[in-house]
């Protein structure tokens, strides 16, 4: 707590912030004289601080009993008291980069300390009282050695930082601990999303693609591997959002803590998990929105044609699968939500290919390819009159299988593709032409 608290004051600080110039109010006598009773970060006696004054502070300079000042001591026959500096009673190696946190951690846990002072962006002491003496006219302007961007008083000058407690550790942990359960929650629901469509991938990747393997589709089979690495993606980026979750709900877990450290470090472990949560969140939300999108139902299916009526359109509701340079990752999804995901990838996707049986979509950004399923289940009837030949053949198949081959196809952005021929050109010449056209007088299934 860096700036001016509204919680209860120290009388000491009281004084100076109305004017009153030196803060001698409360000098607990015995303050800092017996080195070998403390006890660092045993006990709190604050929650807060805040910035008091910049000054020469005679207690740095003469209330150093048992410290390198101890030859220019002056105050036991005044008030019997001594600062007590955090070099003298923390360990080299347990020493942290000196900043306003970092002393008052280590000030806050001394008897009787009402004050903490820091000099030369690094030295920390405290003291009961602090007082001003005549000084130059220089500044508090050493930066902190662990924090460049905050001040640890100058070369001749304390900031003198006054500690209070507020007694709202209690509040602050239920505050903490609410904001968590419900970025959790959210979480887990992303997650879960995620979770189930790395499954759903995975699953009709295992399923197709020994089908399409069997008649030897190379390209079908390349799209379906890519199904299956894009849906371990998922499941691991499932998982490092579950385990932000696990962390949460350890947190939760854990009972109240007796003294005000334990609930401040609980408070700052639960805001620390939530600040992670929230990081999962978006990434998790980012890539379900891209894995598995939601059909808008705005008719962007009827924008695209079977890539056979480009090529031969005798073969228009043949099934087909295509292969060529992919626009963005594997979709699981309607046919609609494929066809808006392409449109939304304005400038790169020019079609896509669709596997009914699986739920599967890949977008392309070129077509290279086509093969061309002659040996499927035709429908039972002809599409009813007046239906468009991109609206599902499959509804009036004879059974699921083959509405599945029928709702098989490589469709192709019919703006991008208007009055074109993509039938292969063996000279080459054709820059837009595909490079091959198989034709398969079998089915996949």
């Amino acid at each position: 707590m860096a700036a001016i608290s509204a919680c209860r004051f120290s009388m000491a600080a009281l004084a100076l912030l109305l004017g009153q110039g030196r803060a001698v109010a409360v000098t607990q006598p015995g303050a800092g004289m017996n080195p070998a009773a403390i006890k660092p970060f045993d006990k709190s006696h604050s929650d807060g601080f805040s910035l008091t004054a910049c000054v020469k502070d005679s207690m740095h300079l003469y209330g150093d009993k048992f410290g390198d000042g101890k030859f220019d001591y002056k105050l036991g026959d005044v008030s019997n008291v001594s600062i007590v500096n955090y070099e003298a009673h923390i360990k080299k190696e347990d020493r942290e980069a000196m900043t306003q946190p970092v002393c008052f951690a280590f000030c806050r846990t001394i008897p009787h300390m009402k004050f903490f002072g820091l000099t030369h962006g690094r030295d920390c002491y405290c003291t009961p009282f602090f007082k001003q003496i005549a000084s130059d006219s220089s500044e508090c302007d050493a930066v902190c050695e662990g924090n460049p961007t905050t001040m640890c008083g100058g070369m001749s000058k304390s900031s003198v930082f006054e500690m209070h407690a507020c007694n709202d550790a209690a509040a602050n942990l239920q505050e903490a601990s609410t904001a968590a359960a419900a970025v959790r929650a959210q979480l887990k629901d992303v997650a879960d999303a995620v979770a189930t469509a790395s499954s759903d991938m995975q699953s009709a990747a295992d399923t197709l693609q020994p089908a399409f393997g069997k008649v030897g589709d190379v390209a079908a089979g390349a799209s379906l591997q890519s199904a299956k690495e894009f849906a371990g993606t998922l499941e691991h980026a499932a998982e490092k959002g579950q385990a932000v979750i696990t962390e949460i709900e350890a947190l939760e877990a854990k009972g109240a803590a007796k003294d005000v450290q334990g609930s401040e470090a609980h408070t700052a472990a639960l805001q620390a998990a939530a600040s992670r949560a929230t990081a999962q969140n978006e990434t998790l939300a980012a890539l379900n929105a891209k894995a598995a999108p939601t059909s808008k139902d705005n008719g962007a299916s009827k924008l695209y044609y079977p890539i056979m009526y480009f090529v031969d359109k005798n073969f228009t509701d043949a099934p087909s699968t295509c292969g060529g340079s992919a626009a963005a990752d594997p979709i699981v999804g309607t046919h609609d939500a494929c066809a808006e995901a392409c449109e939304a990838a304005v400038g790169k996707c020019v079609g896509f290919g669709y596997f009914a049986s699986g739920s599967l979509c890949f977008l392309f950004s070129e077509f290279k390819s086509v093969t061309y399923y002659t040996g499927c289940p035709e429908a039972a009837s002809p599409a009813p009159k007046g239906k468009k030949f991109l609206q599902s053949v499959a509804s009036q198949a004879k059974d699921k299988a083959s509405a599945a081959a029928a709702d098989t196809k490589c469709v192709a952005k019919f703006a991008d593709f208007e009055g074109a021929n993509l039938t292969p050109d063996p000279s080459g010449k054709c820059k837009g032409c595909l490079k091959e056209a198989s034709k398969a007088a079998r089915c996949f299934q």
